[in-house]
């Protein structure tokens, strides 16, 4: 009978544990976004997402703006691994600034879920200037 409790307990903290694991996932909206294999190619995706994040920014369509703010989050983050040929001291740059990025989507997440137009505006325009911070480490024909 103590057997029978205890495997029902560690049966039922291993599915607790797999719904902990699962839920975020379920839970997400995003479907992953294709990576290209080069650097240039993200860029290219990059570009081609921020400006349909400046379009649904403008445009008030806010129930967008964390897509493409989590698509480009994504992008930058599958930069360093594409990005070998860069020297190490803007490599490192790189990778640290990835996380800014991703600190910088999930603000547009939560200023374009509350309608937020002046915030989401703001959290845009730092996003813009970490690209543009980030890119210049690349050489002019990979970031542009």
């Amino acid at each position: 009978m103590n057997l029978k409790k205890t495997c029902a307990a560690v049966f039922t903290a291993i599915l607790l544990a797999g719904t902990a694991v699962i839920l975020p996932a379920q839970a997400s909206e995003e479907a992953p976004v294709q990576i290209p294999a080069t650097s240039a190619a993200v860029w290219q995706a990059i570009d081609q997402q921020v400006a349909a994040l400046s379009k649904a920014i403008q445009t008030g369509v806010f129930g967008e703006v964390h897509h493409h703010a989590f698509a480009i989050r994504d992008l930058v983050a599958a930069l360093p691994a594409r990005s070998t040929s860069l020297p190490p001291e803007k490599l490192a740059q790189v990778k640290a600034n990835v996380k800014f990025v991703a600190s910088l989507a999930q603000r547009l997440d939560a200023t374009g879920d509350a309608n937020d137009k002046a915030g989401t505006e703001s959290n845009f325009k730092k996003l813009q200037g970490i690209l543009g911070t980030i890119r210049a480490d690349y050489p002019k024909a990979a970031g542009k």
